[in-house]
């Protein structure tokens, strides 16, 4: 069984991207591989599989060998994958050529025969494979019995887990075009969210109103579930909208994504139902301000840390240190359920990420957010905390804010 390619013949729906964004990413790929000492690299994040082919599907298989082979001297690409994804990857241009496993099971020990078998059969088993044992996919223990096959070929594996996504940090122009829609989107959710929130609505219906509007202007599903949580439950973190019915005077807290082809466009809001109290509002008056000495201090060619010294300095200076639940940001872009922030926080040390993960300048082509989020216990009606997030975009000329919606509390009365 091979690819169906007379299917590409009926896509009539937009694009991602054109095939010659594919061809320039997998060239500088190729170039990192170079760099790495690979001779070929089976990759198999799916966060990669997106960026380099378009693939996307819903369900992660930890017993599913589906994977892309590259090769350092050539675009010359393979792809593998299950029977059961055979429409799937038919209708993906950019997978010239696949194996496809015959069983219409979704993973059994003999794909990994199969694809060690034909690498070898094909010469590619002879030299250094990268392999990808830490992300979500295919389990650790399915690629490291992979890698010991290869291995029996004649190859030898190195890890590579990280080589596409430090490729991936910095985004191309048609990327940037993307998350400018996607942040554009967001703003708009949130500003109907806002509006049509009022007393005894369940935090559950204001999320059908938030996601309802991403999703009627294009969006994916987020690789994020929108964190939610009002008055008692407005400083709870990670937490999901629940059932409770949201009161006059209440915080709303959102922390939530637009992904749009994919590509995440992150912000977090604290909205109140009606008139917030006093003192919710100077709090998050003063808070506001580590934005503008971010965009002030932040100069192109830093080290990223930079950024989170500036946020944090500045919460401290300000007297907001005895409130802060935590102040900082990572990198993003392309990202799939369960996890979205990739390995690029801006408090970056070897210990946490490893020698493997690069320490990044602050250069055009980045995206990274910065949050301020607060747990304040002293009993202030309305809530138990509050928090904002932004987006930022390294342009040629400094840093750009994305969102242009207030970072202060806005209620639905405004």
């Amino acid at each position: 069984m091979g690819l169906k390619t007379y299917l590409r013949d009926q896509i009539d729906w937009e694009q991602p991207f054109p095939a010659e964004e594919y061809a320039e990413r997998r060239a500088k790929v190729r170039a990192a591989m170079a760099e790495a000492g690979l001779d070929g690299l089976l990759v198999i994040r799916r966060t990669d599989l997106k960026y380099l082919v378009d693939y996307d599907q819903i369900w992660d298989i930890p017993r599913g060998a589906t994977g892309l082979f590259m090769r350092v001297d050539n675009d010359d690409t393979l792809f593998f994958d299950t029977s059961v994804h055979t429409t799937l990857i038919s209708l993906l241009p950019e997978i010239k050529e696949a194996v496809i496993y015959g069983a219409a099971e979704l993973g059994s020990p003999s794909d990994l025969d199969t694809i060690a078998d034909t690498l070898a059969g094909r010469g590619l088993a002879k030299g250094t494979i990268g392999l990808q044992p830490w992300g979500y996919g295919m389990h650790v223990s399915v690629v490291e019995a992979l890698g010991e096959k290869l291995k029996a070929k004649g190859a030898k594996i190195a890890e590579a887990s990280l080589l596409v996504e430090e490729v991936r940090v910095v985004k191309s122009p048609r990327e940037i075009a993307v998350m400018r829609e996607a942040f554009a989107i967001m703003d708009t959710a949130l500003e109907e969210t806002r509006r049509a929130m009022r007393p005894g609505m369940m935090e559950t219906q204001i999320e059908g109103v938030l996601i309802g509007s991403l999703m009627e202007q294009g969006c994916n599903y987020p690789a994020i579930n929108t964190m939610l949580g009002s008055g008692v439950r407005s400083g709870t973190h990670h937490s999901p909208p629940t059932h409770r019915k949201v009161k006059d005077g209440d915080l709303v807290h959102f922390d939530v994504c637009a992904s749009l082809h994919r590509y995440h466009a992150n912000i977090c809001r604290t909205l109140s139902v009606g008139k917030a109290d006093d003192r919710w509002l100077a709090l998050m008056e003063k808070s506001a301000g580590c934005v503008d000495r971010i965009l002030d201090e932040t100069k192109l060619g830093d080290p990223l840390t930079r950024v989170d010294e500036i946020g944090n300095a500045y919460i401290d200076e300000v007297g907001l240190r005895d409130k802060a639940w935590w102040i900082g940001g990572y990198s993003f872009g392309i990202s799939f359920i369960p996890d979205w922030t990739g390995a690029h926080w801006l408090h970056w040390n070897e210990e946490a990420f490893g020698p493997t993960c690069a320490k990044r300048i602050v250069e055009p082509g980045i995206f990274f957010n910065f949050e301020n989020q607060f747990d304040v216990w002293e009993d202030w009606p309305g809530g138990t905390g509050c928090a904002w997030i932004e987006s930022f975009l390294v342009t040629e000329n400094g840093l750009e804010l994305m969102s242009k919606l207030p970072r202060t509390i806005v209620s639905t009365d405004d």
